[in-house]
């Protein structure tokens, strides 16, 4: 077999003296997967993962989801009931369920075990205090995927410092402390996959987002610098840029397609399923990404062509 061959290439490199056998430790290189398929190097069976925003009608809920259907056990991190209701209406869109009721329908449908965590995870003593206690409930923390976000839509030139200062705090800093506090439980363990979800308005000028956009370009480059750094200790650092997505709680306005034809902001000239954007998110945490290190990969339709 193809693994048997490789093998043996690497145990004569070994015997013969190289200096470089550092390069080919086997307990490293993954060569239990050249005869599987690539669907069995993606299960997600045994791992536990921690989602930020995961009871988020869009993208959050469908992350979770997919991670669960490749048979991951899942934390749901969100706000407090009334507040994510209070802060969905604030947006006109439709209160979704909390994150209770979002892990018994989890469960219900995947056979996994999803566990509904409240707090404030864009906060750095909470993302710990989250983080501690899904670890206590799931047993360990093998997958974190940093979903949540709070940030500012409008003008440059009219943004006030408060907005600067939260929207800092909500787009760029939180996912910084999110995985600070998530390394203290994969290091330890010699393995862990973090997701950080960005933006295709990093990477292109879209209107009202030149803050968003220019705070999701400062996670991309955060991925980049932790992920090269934690690689050595088996802790993947990786990021989704996302486009413009359609849910459930969103009603589609007569001009949207014009309006996005027009502009030539996507090339697939459609909005996205929340979902195809976490394929990808599921993909970045499955041992399926073995050799992808501090990569954002852009999942927004070709947004930023």
């Amino acid at each position: 077999m193809a693994k048997d061959f490789l093998k043996d290439v690497l145990q004569k490199h070994v015997a013969e003296g190289s200096d470089n056998t550092i390069w080919w430790d086997e307990e490293r290189i993954p060569l239990h997967t050249i005869d599987q398929r690539v669907t069995d190097v993606m299960s997600l069976k045994g791992r536990k993962a921690v989602v930020t925003g995961g009871a988020g009608i869009n993208l959050g809920q469908a992350v979770v989801n997919r991670l669960a259907g490749l048979g991951a056990d899942v934390a749901i991190v969100d706000m407090e009931p009334a507040a994510a209701a209070a802060l969905q209406e604030s947006w006109g869109r439709k209160p979704g369920p909390s994150a209770e009721e979002l892990a018994k329908t989890v469960s219900d449908r995947w056979g996994v075990e999803a566990v509904g965590i409240y707090g404030d995870a864009l906060d750095p003593a909470g993302i710990r205090t989250i983080l501690a206690e899904a670890s206590d409930r799931l047993g360990r923390i093998d997958i974190l995927v940093n979903s949540a976000v709070a940030t500012y839509v409008g003008d440059l030139a009219t943004v006030t410092p408060e907005q600067i200062d939260a929207a800092i705090a909500g787009t760029l800093a939180a996912p910084i402390h999110s995985c600070r506090a998530a390394l203290d439980h994969m290091i330890p363990q010699g393995y862990g996959r973090i997701v950080n979800i960005g933006s295709e308005a990093s990477r292109t000028v879209l209107p009202s987002l030149g803050l968003y956009g220019t705070l999701k370009a400062g996670v991309a480059a955060f991925t980049s610098h932790l992920g090269k750094e934690v690689a050595r200790h088996g802790v993947f650092v990786n990021g989704v840029n996302a486009g413009s997505m359609w849910g459930p709680d969103r009603e589609l306005l007569p001009d949207t397609w014009e309006t996005l034809y027009d502009h030539g902001r996507t090339a697939i000239q459609r909005y996205q399923l929340p979902e195809e954007v976490a394929n990808m998110v599921a993909f970045l945490a499955s041992d399926a990404a073995s050799s992808i290190v501090g990569t954002t990969v852009d999942v927004g339709g070709g947004m930023s062509l």
